[in-house]
């Protein structure tokens, strides 16, 4: 809790020793002291009660009618920023974090363990537009949301759902990245920014993994609504072959590439139909 949140004769639970799991000790404050950092406390339970002593107002953790929520959340954050953790690499990282960025929500990003910490409203606003239909708290076992309604989604969870939007909205993405690169580039030529540059080298492996789940997950998207669709006749009713099956190479190629640019939005389109091997 920040000092100014802090009230004289409010109760509070205190620790001792300030870490994840120690015990909470109910207190009184009593008193704030011109002493940097430091307010007067009265133990109200435990071992000493009516103690009397000057304690460090980073010691005050919660406000005492709080502390079962508090605990509650401070557990299932442990767990899951242990699942977190074992989950993530720079690479992949940099991956999801890019593609939350380009969503343009000003709080998307990730946090420590590579653990996405949004407010529950503003996931699902992405979600939506992600095309997703299952609750966000779903896409991992170990996400939750707090008592202040912010969603923690470990990392895996997080890369679902940059992968979906990435599949969603490519130009989005694409779009993105290329702004920020020429941004990066730009800077690092001007005196004493070069630095810029050694940035944007370290970037260019997570940029590159998202520029795929933009391309490739929108083209297995699509490809996957069009199973099903009548195959064309062949002719004599054997295989092409030849200058035949070139042509349809270069046809499936060209398919490739237009929905990864975005050219072509839905499968019913009749410019998709004519291009359809």
């Amino acid at each position: 809790m920040q000092g100014s949140e802090i009230l004289v004769g409010h109760r509070y639970g205190m620790r001792m020793k300030v870490g994840v799991g120690e015990p909470l000790v109910e207190v009184k404050v009593t008193e704030k002291v011109g002493r940097k950092g430091h307010i007067k406390v009265q133990h109200q339970g435990g071992e000493t009660p009516g103690l009397e002593e000057y304690v460090k107002t980073r010691q005050i953790i919660v406000a005492w009618e709080e502390r079962k929520g508090f605990l509650r959340d401070e557990e299932r954050l442990r767990r899951a920023e242990q699942a977190s953790a074992k989950e993530v690499d720079r690479a992949r990282a940099d991956a999801t974090e890019t593609v939350l960025f380009s969503t343009g929500d000003p709080a998307a990003g990730l946090m420590s363990h590579g653990m996405l910490c949004m407010d529950l409203e503003s996931v699902q606003r992405v979600a939506e537009r992600a095309g997703l239909t299952e609750p966000v708290t779903g896409l991992h076992p170990a996400a939750f949301v707090d008592r202040f309604g912010t969603l923690h989604l470990p990392y895996e969870g997080a890369e679902k759902l940059a992968r979906a939007f990435a599949a969603a909205e490519p130009e989005t993405v694409l779009l993105y990245i290329q702004d920020q690169e020429a941004e990066y580039k730009a800077r690092g030529y001007e005196p004493g920014e070069r630095f810029w540059h050694d940035y944007l080298r370290e970037k260019a492996a997570g940029h590159a993994l998202a520029r795929h789940w933009a391309r490739h997950e929108r083209v297995s998207l699509v490809r996957s609504q069009t199973r099903g669709y009548p195959a064309r006749p062949t002719v004599g009713g054997t295989s092409h072959r030849g200058p035949l099956a070139a042509a349809r190479r270069l046809q499936q190629a060209l398919v490739t590439h237009l929905l990864a640019r975005g050219a072509l939005s839905t499968p019913e389109s009749p410019c998709f139909q004519s291009l359809i091997p």
